[in-house]
């Protein structure tokens, strides 16, 4: 066989106006029906008129391969707000990707559909998207509280926050809403929780719901870093 020195790309994209019992099935189940419908004819007819007409050149056809997608133009779109409350910490480009990955696949109950989003999110990106952040809480001295303001690292993937080693063999007070993270000087400010204490310092911790608030800074910042 030929080894290949030529890769060609013919595209065709059709607009097609199909009865409303082919949109009822999901993405995976169109596509199939849709390739079961094109058959032979269509899916293997291509390459072999293509060998015919090549090799009037005297070229060779080596391989070929076959991508069939179909998008539901019918479904709503997937709310923007939706995506960003699921995934802050995603860019604009990589929620345009999401969109486009789960177009025809997300369910349609509000609570499954985070539940969804959050998950395509994760397997879209899952790395540590970190910036940098001040936390404000009380020390815990004695029997007493004194204020404290500390250097610390707030992931956007997942709303944990890592502290500077200077405040990991600190006690802050524990519970609900007792910490204030602050980012991007003062435009972004949300109330954390303090979960306890570990080797590594205190549990930090604050709401996707919360930072997904603030995205647009966030991000800004994470990219300014990056």
């Amino acid at each position: 066989m030929s080894k290949p020195n030529l890769k060609l790309h013919v595209n065709f994209e059709f607009e097609i106006a199909a009865p409303e019992a082919l949109l009822e099935h999901d993405h995976a189940t169109l596509c199939q029906k849709l390739s079961d419908m094109l058959g032979p004819l269509v899916l293997q007819g291509m390459p072999k008129v293509t060998t015919t007409q090549l090799a009037k050149s005297g070229a060779t056809l080596v391989g070929h391969h076959c991508r069939l997608d179909a998008k539901n133009l019918s479904l709503p779109a997937i709310d923007r707000e939706a995506m960003i409350a699921a995934a802050p910490h995603l860019t604009d480009e990589e929620l345009n990707m999401l969109a486009q990955q789960i177009n025809g696949k997300a369910p349609g109950n509000p609570v499954e559909l985070q539940r969804f989003l959050r998950r395509q999110a994760l397997a879209l990106v899952n790395e540590y998207r970190l910036v940098p952040c001040k936390v404000e809480g009380k020390l815990k001295s004695g029997g007493t509280f004194t204020d404290i303001t500390e250097d610390a690292t707030l992931n956007l993937t997942n709303g944990s926050v890592m502290v500077d080693e200077s405040l990991r063999q600190n006690h802050l007070k524990e519970g609900v809403g007792v910490i204030t993270l602050r980012a991007a000087g003062d435009a972004v400010s949300i109330i954390g929780n303090c979960e306890g204490h570990t080797l590594s310092g205190p549990v930090i911790n604050v709401s996707i719901d919360d930072v997904a608030k603030s995205r647009d800074a966030l991000i800004a910042l994470w990219q300014a870093r990056s």
